[in-house]
């Protein structure tokens, strides 16, 4: 029923997704990506983009030499996707439809909350080859605090369940322990901050009602001086700006 759900969802929002944040396009934050693979990514080879969205990152890191695949659950998502990812599945990302070693590089930005880590990144372990490059992306809080106010927004704007399990509000050393879980090995990893329009970002929820943007507003502007100064909020020409905190993590697959 979940996956139901994140499908609508990103369905609905496919046609706007690329311009509907600052972080899907920043060419800071995709600069940031390219740097944590750096020396990581064979001249020739295939690089798969696990629920590619629209896939804004393929576009950063393709060359000529790296043949582009991509899968998302989302329909929507894989039209937009087309622009970018030359070879595109329909799929589930715990569920792989690869066979074993196929890839070189697999990337993944900003999707582990939809997702049971050590699944996911056992299969993202199966589809690499030995040696093959692992590129994974996520918005974290920068402390518990934090994490305990985007819990609440975050439980407002994605479908039920997905945040049932506070845990899956991921800090950066939650992610460094799955992967270093999965038996994958941690070569990098990169933190980077990008100003995100909160305004912007939720003019791209169709489908959600009004007063629980409303709640989402009250939300983040209820964090108290401390706690906006901390995560960056602010109110600026009418918008409702926050700084967001990355980490890009970049692991191999023993040789």
């Amino acid at each position: 029923m979940k996956n139901n759900l994140v499908k609508k969802q990103f369905d609905a929002r496919s046609s706007e997704f690329s311009r509907s944040a600052s972080w899907v396009t920043d060419p800071a934050l995709l600069a940031a990506h390219r740097r944590a693979v750096k020396g990581l990514l064979p001249a020739k080879g295939r690089m798969l983009e696990a629920c590619c969205g629209t896939g804004e990152l393929t576009g950063a890191l393709k060359r000529p030499g790296l043949e582009a695949h991509g899968f998302d659950i989302s329909s929507g998502m894989l039209r937009q996707a087309a622009r970018h990812i030359t070879y595109l599945k329909h799929g589930d990302a715990h569920k792989m439809p690869y066979a074993d070693g196929f890839f070189d590089v697999v990337v993944m930005r900003q999707a582990m909350q939809f997702l049971k880590p050590s699944v996911f990144l056992k299969e993202a372990a199966r589809v690499l080859k030995p040696g093959g490059t692992l590129l994974l992306s996520h918005h974290v809080p920068r402390s518990r605090a934090e994490q305990a106010r985007l819990l609440v927004i975050y439980r407002l704007i994605q479908p039920a369940g997905v945040f049932k399990d506070p845990s899956k509000l991921y800090l950066g050393r939650d992610l460094r322990a799955h992967i270093a879980r999965s038996g994958l090995r941690l070569k990098r990893a990169i933190s980077h901050f990008s100003t995100e329009s909160i305004t912007a970002l939720l003019k791209c929820y169709p489908n959600l009602p009004e007063e629980q943007k409303t709640a989402i507003f009250k939300a983040y502007l209820k964090a108290g001086s401390p706690g906006r100064k901390a995560g960056g909020i602010a109110i600026k020409k009418g918008e409702l700006l926050a700084v967001w905190k990355w980490i890009i993590f970049a692991a191999q697959k023993p040789a």
